[in-house]
Formats: C-alpha cells, structure tokens, sequence
C-alpha cells in the first residue's frame, strides 16, 4: 500500500534530497449481476466491505441477504444481486464532494423519508473526547502518509470496527460493508470519522442506522439540516478536549 519515491524537500534555506512515503492508489470496479457498476479509487484491501456499503448506501441492496454471491478476482469485485432494481445501471448520477469526485446514485438524496433516530443512547463529553483521542492515534497510515481518512463504529457492547482508505467515503462504506455484513445492530452505535462531514456522510450514517456521528472536522448546512430533521447527534470538531454539538444533543449526557 506504501510506494517509496525519491523528492526535494525545502528546510531552513536548504533543498534537500530525500526518500519519503506515498500511499498507493488502486481503481476498484463494481459489477453488478454482470454489468460495470462504478470504480472507485481506493486502497486495495476489504474490497468486499466497500462494495457492500457502497451498493447499500446506493439503494442496490437493503441488507447483505439480497446477494446471492460476491468474490473477487485480481480486484475487481463482482456481485450478483437477488431481485436487483430494474434502473440500477441507469439511475442518474451526482457528483459527490468526497476525495476523487465520485458519484451516488441522484436518488440518494431522497431523504424525506428516512425515519427519526429513536435511540435511547446516552454518551458524555468526557467519553466522546476519550474515543477521539483513541481514534486519532489508531492510524499508523496517516502518520506514515498524511494520505488517508479513517472511519470507526463503537457499539453498545464494546466491539469496535476501523478501517482507513483514501477517501472518507470509502472508509465509511467499508464500515457499514462489514457491518452488513457480520448482522451488527447499529441502533446504538457511535461512528467516528477523520474528514468533513457532508450531506452524503450524513446520509450514509443515517440510513445505516446509527443514530451519533462525530467528526474531527466540520460539517456542511445541509448535513446539519438533515441531522435535526431526523433527530440525529452530530459533532464536529471533536479534538483537543472540546467538541461542537450541531444536532441531537439530548443525546449528550451531562
């Protein structure tokens, strides 16, 4: 995943020549019951769980018992679908604000129906500056690279999914990928993510069903709009002891 290339680096009045760490990119295409889907720039690894919570943040699939088979042969992921929607090669695209311009189905953004976040979890600031902290010092990619994001589920009963890519997309949908994956109960789960949150971030979350969502960075309007529709929590800025609530804080524990 790492490539080492020769640069110039410019120190105190100095150009220096030296070796320096770069994350390898990879092209990942999608198809679905035998058709090309979409590919994605991405690390190449746990690119069964990138399918799976990319084709179910795009409505392709409402749980992981809808596929009859997936594999993957020399990257490229193939999936058959049971049932799969009649327009799921032709759906009209938008272009999304993640790393590499990617693109979600436009019916992605129907959010009008999605129902409210009912979770009774409860979580309190020092927990929720305890888990960034863990969070921030987990990726030994990004110390190596500066190149990736990181995407992390903590459930009720302790267990804890992280993974890393170079897209907070991506990161996120091998979350919830594996997450399908396995059969987790996401109804009191925390995500943590190191990039912005968007309305697209937003939305994944939401209709994987987990009701907090905290990131080290800020999130847009739109995002912070659909969070108090759905009476979803979520935190931006979390670093440094201290945090930003923009929606659902009754769900922080004073």
């Amino acid at each position: 995943m790492l490539e080492e290339v020769k640069i110039k680096k410019y120190v105190k009045n100095a150009m220096l020549e030296q070796q320096d760490l770069v994350i390898k990119e990879y092209r990942a295409n999608i198809y679905v019951n035998g058709d090309h889907y979409i590919s994605l720039m991405c690390l190449p690894q746990n690119l069964d769980e990138l399918a799976m919570g990319f084709l179910f943040a795009e409505g392709v699939i409402g749980s992981y018992g809808d596929v009859a088979d997936l594999h993957t042969v020399e990257g490229d992921i193939f999936v058959v679908i049971r049932n799969a929607p009649d327009d799921a090669q032709t759906a009209k695209r938008v272009l999304v604000s993640g790393f590499g311009h990617g693109s979600v189905a436009q019916s992605f953004f129907n959010h009008e129906n999605l129902p409210p976040q009912t979770s009774q979890l409860k979580v309190g600031p020092h927990e929720i500056i305890k888990m960034m902290g863990r969070f921030n010092e987990r990726s030994e990619l990004f110390r190596k690279t500066g190149a990736v994001h990181s995407a992390s589920l903590i459930l009720a009963d302790g267990q804890e999914l992280f993974y890393e890519d170079i897209g907070r997309h991506n990161a996120l949908d091998k979350i919830i990928g594996k997450a399908l994956m396995t059969g987790l109960r996401l109804k009191d789960g925390i995500l943590l993510t190191s990039g912005r949150i968007s309305s697209e971030m937003l939305l994944k979350t939401a209709k994987a069903g987990v009701p907090v969502l905290i990131s080290v960075s800020a999130p847009t309007d739109m995002a912070v709009e659909i969070a108090r529709k759905i009476n979803m929590t979520l935190i931006g800025f979390a670093r440094d002891a201290r945090f930003n609530v923009y929606a659902g804080e009754g769900r922080i524990s004073m």
